[in-house]
C-alpha cells in the first residue's frame, strides 16, 4: 500500500474560498453589483474650476451650454460628454486687410485711409461658442470688419483722423454685439480699438501738411480769441470803473440836493417864526460871501474913534 501525496495548503484555501463563495453566491453577486454601480457613479463626477465653463452633451446633443463652476454629475460610458474651456479669459483678434496687416477703407468723401484694428472679446455661453459656428474667431473678425467699412463710409476723412474715432469705436462695438446676439455665438465684445488711422503712404505728406495748416489756423484763432477776451476784459473793467464813478457822483449830487432842500426847509420854517431876524441873517451871510476876500469890521453907530486902519492879519 502506497501513501497518498498530501494536498498543498494554498489549494485547500482556494477550494475552501470557492465553496464559501458558492454557498453565499447571492450575497456576493449583490455586493459586486453595488460596488460596480458605485464605481460607475463615481466615474460620472466632475468639477468645473473658477473662471471655467463647460458644455454638456448627451448622445451628441447639446444639453447645457454653460455649466457653472462646482461639482457636477454626468452619465459615464459615453452617454454624456463634457467640454471645458476658460471663459474668464479675454481673447484678442486683429481685423486685417486681404493682402496686408492693415485694413484699407474709403471714407465718405472718397479718401483712402488704412486702419489697424484690434478686438477683445470673451465667451459668455460656451456651448453656443463651440457649436454655433465652425470658427467663431473668424466670425468676430468679419463682423467687425463689415461694421468698420460701413462706419467709415458715413464719415469724412478728417473726422476719422481726428474727432470721430471714439464714436466709431462705440458704434462698431454696439452693432457688432447685436449681430453676435442674433447669430447666437455666445460671445461678448469687450472693446474695439482703432489703434492707428493713417492716410496711405503716397499721400501721407499732403495729409500732414493739411493737418499742420489746420493746427496753425486753430492756434491763430485761439490766440485771437485770447487777445479779444483780454481786451474785452479790460474794456469791461474800464466801463465798470466809469459806471461806478458816475454812480458815486450821482449819489453825491443827490445827497447835496437833499441837503440843500433840507436847509431851505429849515430856513423857511425859521422865516415863518421870525421874518425880520431871518432877513437880517440872510443879509449878513450874503455880505460875508460877497466880501469874503476882505476883512469886515462892524462898529456901533457913531463910534469911529477906535477904528483900526491896519486891517491886515498879523
Amino acid at each position: 500500500m502506497t501513501a497518498e501525496t498530501p494536498t498543498p495548503i494554498s489549494v485547500r484555501l482556494i477550494w475552501r474560498l470557492r465553496d464559501l463563495l458558492w454557498q453565499h453566491r447571492r450575497r456576493v453577486l449583490i455586493l459586486f453589483l453595488i460596488l460596480a454601480f458605485g464605481f460607475w457613479l463615481g466615474s460620472g463626477l466632475y468639477t468645473i474650476d473658477n473662471g471655467e465653463s463647460a458644455a454638456l452633451l448627451r448622445f451628441g446633443a447639446l444639453v447645457d451650454d454653460a455649466v457653472s463652476p462646482g461639482l457636477h454629475f454626468r452619465f459615464p460610458l459615453g452617454i454624456d460628454e463634457v467640454h471645458k474651456k476658460r471663459t474668464g479669459e479675454v481673447f484678442r483678434a486683429e481685423v486685417v486687410g486681404d493682402w496686408e496687416p492693415r485694413l484699407s477703407l474709403v471714407s465718405g468723401d472718397e479718401n483712402l485711409i488704412t486702419v489697424a484694428t484690434t478686438v477683445q472679446y470673451r465667451i459668455l455661453r460656451l456651448g453656443r461658442y463651440l457649436y454655433s459656428t465652425d470658427d467663431a474667431r473668424a466670425v468676430v473678425q468679419q463682423t467687425v470688419r463689415a461694421e468698420l467699412l460701413e462706419a467709415a463710409a458715413g464719415l469724412g476723412v478728417d473726422d476719422l483722423l481726428t474727432s470721430a474715432k471714439a464714436g466709431v469705436q462705440q458704434q462698431i462695438l454696439s452693432r457688432s454685439q447685436e449681430h453676435f446676439d442674433t447669430y447666437g455665438l455666445g460671445i461678448g465684445l469687450v472693446s474695439v480699438n482703432l489703434q492707428a488711422v493713417d492716410p496711405p503712404v503716397e499721400a501721407e505728406g499732403a495729409f500732414r501738411a493739411v493737418v499742420d495748416a489746420r493746427a496753425d489756423a486753430a492756434r491763430g484763432v485761439s490766440m485771437a480769441r485770447s487777445r479779444a477776451d483780454r481786451r474785452l476784459g479790460l474794456a469791461r473793467g474800464t466801463a465798470a470803473k466809469i459806471l461806478a464813478e458816475a454812480e458815486a457822483a450821482a449819489d453825491r449830487r443827490r445827497q447835496q440836493a437833499r441837503g440843500a432842500a433840507q436847509r431851505f426847509q429849515d430856513l423857511l420854517a425859521e422865516k415863518r417864526r421870525s421874518p425880520e431876524l431871518t432877513y437880517a441873517d440872510l443879509y449878513v451871510r450874503a455880505t460875508q460871501e460877497a466880501l469874503e476876500p476882505t476883512r469886515l469890521v462892524i462898529l456901533p453907530p457913531g463910534d469911529a474913534s477906535h477904528l483900526d486902519l491896519n486891517l491886515r492879519d498879523r
